[in-house]
């Protein structure tokens, strides 16, 4: 009768620990990959902060019929490493919850030289027309840089407030992550009182895998990823990237606790076995 009981507890507080792995898992998850630094990782990754600057150098190019202002001004003001310094830039101010503090004075400086050089070739008359048309100029340019530059359209997230709540949910999970982990240990021990931990360990760990590794293996077999349908390129190549990788690690996360849970099982079966055939 009580090894009856013993089993039905042993059963009861695996399942309860398959979910807390998963929790703990994914808190872990949560704790790493969101954060300033894993967004800047995957942007290098996926080589962003070029494709960024070839679609703004592009835009501006496109639009030269609208603004009138050679592309060579537009280069001249906003370089490749001013481009880095601002995606850079909107992601630490995300995270620090701040506003992004961006230099664009190269570009206000270098369309006022270009309009005072055209007024002065053209016999331009600098009225309030001129400045209001300068203004516009500025204006446009510096919109144009900065929209390109927020390649994770964190602005857009933030005024829609996505970003304060996946900010929370994060939080949350930090919070929780220790005690989570520290749940997973009274289990174990739990488990060592009920006898056989190495077995009923192992179950709870190699159900945790399948339930990780099963999902994500399928959505990378299925190339789920790659079917999302964006416009813009450069934001695909990005979002795609990041998504693929999250997946990719939650499988090996999967794969690797699967495999830790069928070693555990086998040596807890090699060892109860042997250890009855002792006693006969």
């Amino acid at each position: 009768m009580k090894s009856k009981i013993r089993s039905v507890l042993s059963v009861l507080v695996c399942i309860i620990l398959v979910f807390v792995i998963i929790g703990t898992t994914g808190a872990i998850m949560a704790d790493k990959l969101y954060t300033a630094q894993y967004f800047r990782d995957q942007i290098d990754k996926t080589n962003t902060y070029q494709n960024a600057y070839n679609a703004m150098i592009k835009e501006f190019s496109d639009n030269y019929s609208v603004s009138n202002i050679p592309v060579e001004v537009y280069e001249k003001s906003f370089t490749k490493e001013w481009m880095r310094n601002a995606i850079d830039e909107k992601i630490n101010s995300t995270f620090e919850e701040r506003e992004a503090d961006i230099d664009c004075s190269a570009v206000e400086k270098n369309i006022t030289e270009y309009f005072e050089d055209y007024a002065h070739e053209a016999h331009v008359m600098k009225d309030e027309t001129y400045d209001k048309k300068l203004a516009e100029s500025i204006m446009y340019a510096e919109k144009t840089a900065m929209n390109v530059a927020d390649v994770y359209s964190l602005d857009v997230m933030k005024r829609a407030g996505i970003t304060a709540k996946v900010s929370s949910y994060v939080e949350l999970a930090r919070k929780y992550m220790y005690p989570c982990i520290g749940l997973a240990i009274i289990l174990l021990i739990i488990l060592m009182i009920l006898r056989r931990p190495v077995y009923w360990g192992g179950t709870a760990l190699f159900a945790s895998g399948v339930l990780m590794t099963v999902p994500t293996a399928v959505v990378l077999m299925n190339d789920m990823i790659q079917r999302f349908s964006l416009k813009n390129y450069m934001t695909y190549n990005l979002v795609t990237g990041v998504l693929e990788t999250v997946t990719k690690n939650a499988m090996i996360t999967g794969i690797v606790m699967l495999l830790i849970g069928l070693v555990m099982i086998i040596i807890s079966i090699v060892y109860n076995h042997n250890k009855t055939k002792a006693r006969i």
